[in-house]
């Protein structure tokens, strides 16, 4: 070694400015190597536990009342939400579209339906951190489901990924289309015969509990038979009454 390369070396080390050796650095970027992809497995892997059902019970409904009903066997003798028997588990609109044929997605699962959103995700995680809720939870309409999405609460059910031969060409529900999808029933339970009445789906189609006929709450129908399932109208609002009564 040359006597100015030596000197240069020298004052390097006298001045705290030598260069780290190779195998150190090589090591630190392995390490990073490592931990970045850990992070990325870690997060793909909770992206993916957060599309299943098991996501929800764990996170947030710990008590298992939703999720154990939507896991429910289809076309069964089962139970609803608040501990009923449901004659047929596929008058619960959560059961019915656990599985199905209709879509190119043959399982469906929670957040299909319920899309989170990251604002209502805090607002609900605040209030199950300070207990800020009640159990059995209130029932939600559509309306109230998408107003934190800042749409109408027909685009829970009638949109480009579910129902979508329901819309008309401004991309809303068409009731005129919703009618005729039943129209070969000896009773159309769309028909829009009543033109002061605007019902939410969720007045007749229920998620987690026995579906029913709103219409069997004015209207006997004592010859149409009720879906298999479903209740009539009055003991819909007796379950709901056994169910908060304090």
């Amino acid at each position: 070694m040359s006597d100015e390369k030596l000197e240069q070396q020298v004052a390097s080390r006298e001045e705290g400015g030598a260069p780290a050796p190779k195998k150190k650095r090589t090591k630190k970027l392995a390490i990073a190597g490592v931990i970045v992809v850990v992070l990325v497995a870690v997060g793909a892997g909770m992206m993916v536990w957060h599309e299943s059902p098991s996501f929800c019970s764990t996170m947030c409904h710990i008590e298992g009342t939703y999720v154990d009903n939507f896991m429910q066997e289809q076309g069964a003798v089962g139970t609803d939400k608040y501990g009923n028997e449901v004659a047929n588990t596929n008058a619960m609109m959560a059961v019915l579209h656990s599985h199905t044929k209709a879509t190119a997605k043959p399982d469906i699962v929670c957040v299909d339906c319920h899309e989170p959103n990251f604002v209502e995700l805090a607002h609900d995680g605040m209030n199950f951190v300070t207990g800020n809720y009640s159990l059995p939870r209130e029932e939600r309409t559509l309306a109230r489901m998408k107003s934190w999405d800042g749409e109408p609460g027909e685009t829970f059910c009638a949109n480009e990924s579910c129902h979508v031969y329901l819309l008309g060409d401004d991309g809303m529900l068409d009731y005129g289309k919703l009618e005729a999808s039943t129209k070969s029933r000896a009773f159309n339970p769309h028909e829009q015969h009543h033109e002061n009445l605007s019902l939410d789906c969720t007045a007749c189609h229920k998620g987690h509990r026995a579906s029913t006929i709103v219409c069997t709450g004015c209207h006997e129908h004592e010859n149409v038979a009720l879906p298999d399932g479903w209740v009539s109208y009055p003991e819909s609002q007796q379950i709901l009454q056994q169910a908060f009564a304090a």
